[in-house]
């Protein structure tokens, strides 16, 4: 019997404690479920005018702290210039000296695979590197010499007001960005020159080569000539010199193409001097920080009502 009545008892506990544990679960979800719940717009507003002066004066100095920034940041002008490729068949011989009769049209325009080309050429390491020495942007970056990773500080600077794309039209478009107007027009004008200057490079390598075999060749035809005609055969002296008279036509028209001015690109725009500001904009700036303050404040004051009263309730 006695034994019957402990059972009773520890099972009665454990079930009490049990429900206890059930009810303060209940009690804590219940209370935080109502804090927000039920939290309405009413709430808001009655939030707002009872802290409406610590809102206030927390959007007003966020409000002058963005003034300053924005009177503090640097103005950059942009400057842009836009190419358009030309077609690489242009430097060919055959093509100046009228050999294309009878075979496909050819285009003055250079096509996509053109544009990708000059594209390559204009995000190039010989490109970004000629304009950081030539025009000392480690200086104008206000960059001291003894700066760690100085190299990689002033190409991420140039990298991050630079931009070469290529538009819809395959054309190729360069911007710049500078505290220096003029400088800026600058630097794109040279960026252009350059890239037209690496482009026509192989094109002209490649023609030095081949003036330089076909002077060559021509030297041994002329000393087969000589040859052939102390030994008296006409026939083939008269094929000799017959070759010798193409090769010094091929030679007399690639020495004409390789001193042809010949260019990668045309610059449809050059770059000119902006004559208003790019960036910052400083009223957007100022009122973009403004609103993020103000609406920072009020959600701070939300926060701490409710915390307040899930404490008051727990």
């Amino acid at each position: 019997m006695l034994l019957i009545r402990s059972f009773n008892f520890q099972f009665n506990f454990t079930e009490g404690c049990y429900l206890c544990k059930t009810a303060i679960q209940y009690h804590m979800t219940n209370t935080i479920n109502k804090a927000f719940h039920d939290f309405q717009i009413l709430d808001v507003i009655k939030i707002w005018h009872r802290d409406r002066k610590n809102i206030i004066i927390g959007t007003v100095i966020g409000m002058i702290t963005s003034i300053v920034v924005a009177l503090v940041l640097p103005t950059y002008y942009e400057s842009k210039t836009i190419l358009y490729p030309i077609s690489m068949t242009m430097a060919d011989r055959n093509i100046i000296f009228g050999q294309q009769q009878g075979q496909a049209e050819f285009s003055y325009f250079g096509n996509k695979y053109d544009a990708s080309r000059i594209l390559q050429v204009a995000n190039s390491s010989q490109v970004i590197d000629y304009i950081i020495n030539k025009y000392h942007l480690a200086d104008h970056y206000k960059y001291s010499k003894d700066e760690k990773y100085l190299n990689t500080k002033v190409h991420q600077e140039f990298l991050d007001n630079y931009n070469a794309l290529k538009n819809d039209k395959d054309a190729i478009e360069i911007t710049l960005l500078d505290t220096d107007k003029d400088l800026c027009a600058k630097m794109v004008n040279d960026i252009a020159a350059k890239i037209d200057e690496i482009a026509t490079l192989p094109v002209i390598e490649g023609k030095a080569k081949i003036i330089k075999m076909l002077e060559i060749e021509l030297e041994k035809k002329n000393k087969q000539a000589i040859e052939i005609k102390n030994s008296g055969d006409a026939n083939k002296l008269a094929n000799v010199q017959s070759e010798i008279k193409q090769l010094s036509e091929a030679n007399m028209q690639y020495n004409v193409s390789a001193n042809d001015q010949f260019s990668s690109v045309t610059i449809l725009e050059k770059a000119q001097p902006a004559e208003k500001k790019s960036k910052p904009i400083r009223w957007v700036i100022v009122v973009s920080a403004t609103l993020i303050t103000l609406v920072f404040c009020l959600l701070m004051s939300i926060f701490i009502d409710q915390w307040s009263y899930l404490k008051s309730r727990l």
